[in-house]
């Protein structure tokens, strides 16, 4: 076995993200290669990795039996985070391959425990703009975020703590339009121009749909407007 296990580029932006921790809860770990591989890389003393689905975790145990890493991983069959201590023994949660709304919802039910942990890493899959105003409504701020490609598609890899604080532009949220946020203009990200480019081409074949038909789309026109502001600010940087 390698010494580090490869991860598909979306999860690996997940490991490089997250600070060294003491206790690290994978949720919805699946086969657990980024359980094994934190360990593996340093990053965690130990993981609690979770899953709804036993299949999957059955996968996890094998790895980690395999890397001899088994007695540095707790594998088990939870739903979120409600097999997780509230006295904040937790330093990070990992939540990545679901959707937004999920998300969402798991940080809700578990809210104790979420906000308790010094850093939360997200990976969604859709539903960023519901997530991202969950973020913002429950006193989480974003302290570091990125774009990553993984097989032609594009992903937003979200880092926040608890902070008790509102919504503001200066706590990662552009405020105005909630599909991407501050971090990621003031970190100028190498894939930003592409993520606007590709927004911006697919919001006109709609709107030029709708229009076929006599419609005329207020909400798209509206995005439009701001993704053109976007971009136009983007292009600045190679001038």
């Amino acid at each position: 076995m390698a010494r580090e296990l490869s991860l598909r580029p979306r999860l690996q932006a997940v490991a490089d993200m997250m600070k060294s921790s003491a206790i690290v809860a994978d949720i919805g770990c699946d086969h657990g290669r980024l359980s094994v591989a934190l360990l593996r890389m340093g990053k965690a003393k130990r993981v609690i990795a979770s899953d709804i689905s036993e299949p999957s975790l059955e996968k996890a145990r094998l790895l980690a039996q395999k890397c001899r890493l088994s007695d540095k991983i707790e594998v088990c069959v939870s739903d979120g985070l409600a097999h997780l201590d509230k006295s904040g023994n937790v330093d990070t949660i990992i939540i990545a391959g679901m959707g937004g709304e999920l998300i969402s919802s798991i940080l809700a039910k578990g809210e104790a425990v979420a906000k308790s942990a010094k850093q939360i890493i997200l990976q969604p899959m859709g539903g960023i703009e519901e997530l991202r105003k969950f973020i913002s409504q429950n006193g989480y701020e974003i302290f570091d975020e990125k774009l990553v490609l993984d097989a032609k598609r594009y992903y937003q890899i979200i880092g926040i703590r608890f902070c008790d604080a509102q919504s503001s532009e200066t706590n990662g949220f552009l405020g105005d339009y909630w599909s991407l946020g501050t971090l990621l203009f003031e970190k100028k990200d190498a894939l930003l121009k592409q993520v606007l480019e590709r927004r911006l081409t697919m919001l006109e074949k709609e709107i030029a749909r709708a229009n076929r038909d006599n419609f005329t789309p207020e909400i798209l026109t509206k995005e439009l407007d701001k993704v053109k502001e976007l971009l136009s600010t983007v292009n600045t940087w190679e001038e």
